[in-house]
């Protein structure tokens, strides 16, 4: 959930000052760290999806602000562009029934949200790229009119100094260029936090960015954009490219991105990777908070490290980070390569491989990195978004003597008995353990990701439409089936 504010206009003395803020809040994040009792409290799940909006015939509703208007503004918020919306699913404990209540309040976000966009004859789509999307739709006139959008908008074109630029290619290509970052909108994604122990936080972070690419290549749902077949889950080259804030060819050296899968293991703990964001990135909300964290530290009290947060926020890792003082105190661990849909269920059960792998395989992640240079599990991830279940990536195998690529669905069928592991663990119902069990294994036995079936429904009808009636078509399609909330694996067929 972004911070929102209203000024939109700095000056050298706010960049000083905000720079000074960082310095300051990172010595006090490395003391709230060490404390022994920091971060101690029972693991707890969260999420945030979003959603597009769209009319009854599929095409974009820019009506954001209209539906906000009518729902809990506690739980829902705006999104970059004017067709989406987000919404905060409150966070649960991991043990118990965790996975039933993601589900039904996601259900009942959903639900509510459909009843107030039903007053303007539109409804709510979880879908990573909407397939009827035009090249029109992601032009500033569409961005959703709040400071912090233009703000960043605005920062990083001036980073850049030029247009962005987006260049994919799959079994069709696509080239775009756009003055702001509209395009970034097209995105609507799943992302699930992860209340981490602090002393086994860089084993988990390490675990979660490891399997990362076989949950991308299982969960992928964006495999159209402007009508062109490109990457299985074409957000994470979208992404990446339409906020390029780097200045290609202005230095020698590889200059990091905003968005990126990362740029190592972690090696201690959570620390890290706050340096790591404010020593490689300049600020670009340099917005002074009210509260004085040294005082507050010295007070004995948490401080929330609203500068430093706020910063963190502004680059955009597939796997992140996030200090809060609420609750005692904690650290989480954001999971943001998902897409939204196909179904809730399908999510939910997205959601509980992420989890149950991270915690099935942390105990054994110091002896599997030897084997697994952190290149190696970027270049997995990128493999896995454009190709997805078809994937061939590297994985390590016990005793190996040098790195061999697999089938990625191999590597997933040997793991999935590893995700009961981990839910068993963190003790999640034993049925619930196994319903999502069923769902991945049936996705995984037929090959069958929302990606899969949006292509093959949109070859179908393209049999005898244009383009851009088989995409509506198929979206039709879609929304009724992502209605009845079954796994994708039950949906209709194309033939």
């Amino acid at each position: 959930m972004g911070k929102n504010f209203d000024k939109t206009t700095f000056d050298e003395r706010d960049f000083r000052s905000f720079s000074q803020r960082l310095n300051e809040q990172l010595i006090l994040l490395k003391k709230i760290l060490a404390r022994p009792d920091f971060g101690v409290g029972p693991m707890t799940l969260g999420a945030e999806f979003e959603m597009y909006i769209t009319d009854r015939e599929g095409i974009i509703s820019p009506i954001n602000k209209k539906i906000l208007n009518k729902l809990d503004t506690s739980r829902f918020q705006l999104e970059l562009n004017q067709f989406n919306l987000e919404y905060n699913v409150t966070p649960t404990l991991a043990a118990g029934a965790s996975f039933s209540t993601l589900h039904r309040e996601m259900k009942q976000a959903l639900a509510d949200a459909n009843n107030a966009a039903g007053a303007y004859d539109s409804r709510l789509v979880p879908i990573g790229i909407l397939p009827t999307l035009h090249q029109e739709h992601l032009q500033s006139a569409y961005m959703t009119d709040i400071p912090r959008f233009h703000c960043l908008s605005n920062s990083l074109h001036k980073l850049r100094g030029k247009a962005f630029e987006v260049n994919i290619n799959g079994r069709d290509s696509l080239h775009l260029t756009s003055s702001d970052v509209t395009l970034e909108g097209a995105n609507t994604s799943f992302q699930i936090h992860l209340r981490t122990e602090p002393d086994k936080f860089a084993d988990t972070f390490n675990t979660i960015q490891l399997i990362t690419p076989l949950v991308v290549a299982m969960a992928a749902n964006s495999p159209l954009l402007l009508g062109r077949r490109l990457w299985q889950e074409t957000r994470i080259a979208l992404f990446k490219q339409s906020i390029d804030s780097r200045r290609r060819n202005s230095v020698a050296w590889r200059q990091p991105a905003r968005v990126t899968f990362g740029h190592g293991w972690v090696r201690n703990d959570a620390w890290e990777l706050f340096a790591e964001t404010a020593r490689l990135f300049p600020p670009i909300f340099p917005v002074l908070c009210e509260e004085d964290s040294k005082k507050l530290y010295q007070q004995g009290k948490l401080p929330g490290l609203e500068e430093l947060c706020l910063h963190m926020g502004t680059t955009w890792p597939w796997n992140r980070a996030i200090y809060s003082a609420s609750d005692g105190g904690h650290l989480r661990i954001e999971m943001r390569a998902l897409p939204a849909g196909p179904s809730l269920i399908d999510m939910t059960a997205n959601a509980a491989l992420y989890i149950g792998l991270a915690i099935g395989l942390r105990d054994r992640i110091n002896d599997i990195l030897p084997a697994m240079p952190f290149r190696f599990a970027e270049y997995n991830f990128y493999r896995a978004a454009q190709n997805g279940l078809e994937a061939r990536i590297l994985w390590p195998e016990e005793k190996q003597h040098h790195p061999v690529e697999r089938p990625i669905t191999k590597v997933i069928e040997a793991l999935l008995p590893v995700m009961q592991e981990g839910l068993n663990q963190i003790r999640v119902e034993k049925t619930l353990i196994q319903q999502m069990f069923t769902i991945l294994r049936d996705r995984l036995n037929a090959r069958m990701t929302g990606a899969r079936w949006q292509l093959e429904m949109f070859e179908k009808y393209k049999k005898h439409l244009g383009t851009e009636e088989a995409c509506q078509a198929m979206l039709k399609n879609y929304i009724q089936e992502q209605g009845r909330d079954r796994p994708v694996t039950e949906w209709s067929a194309a033939s």
